[in-house]
């Protein structure tokens, strides 16, 4: 029997985002995010593997996030969340949820 590898549920989103690698940062935009983490535009290709800070803001919610580029092409990508303790795990979920949601967001969480 084939095992299935099950990833969470990815949602449609347009949102900001600045992605900081190394000493540099570029805006891109999230495309598509998930608990685990998110399809980028972006104006200049990142590298499979490199390690970085994602900032994301969405109403009152700010965000700073460490992560690793799982895919990445010429304009676009995608990244994975490393979250370190519960409460990163527990605010992208909470941002998730916020732009799911159609009830604005009312809660503040800044996570370095």
């Amino acid at each position: 029997m084939r095992k299935f590898d099950y990833r969470a549920p990815r949602f449609p989103v347009d949102l900001p985002v600045w992605l900081t690698l190394a000493d540099t940062t570029q805006a891109a935009r999230c495309k598509e995010i998930s608990t685990e983490g998110m399809k980028i535009e972006l104006s200049a290709p990142l590298h499979d593997g490199a390690l970085g800070i994602a900032e994301l803001s969405y109403e009152s919610l700010s965000l700073k996030l460490p992560f690793r580029v799982a895919h990445a092409e010429r304009e676009s990508g995608a990244v994975e969340f490393i979250c370190e303790t519960k409460a990163q795990r527990n605010a992208i979920g909470r941002l998730v949820a916020c732009l799911t949601s159609p009830q604005p967001c009312r809660s503040l969480a800044i996570v370095s």
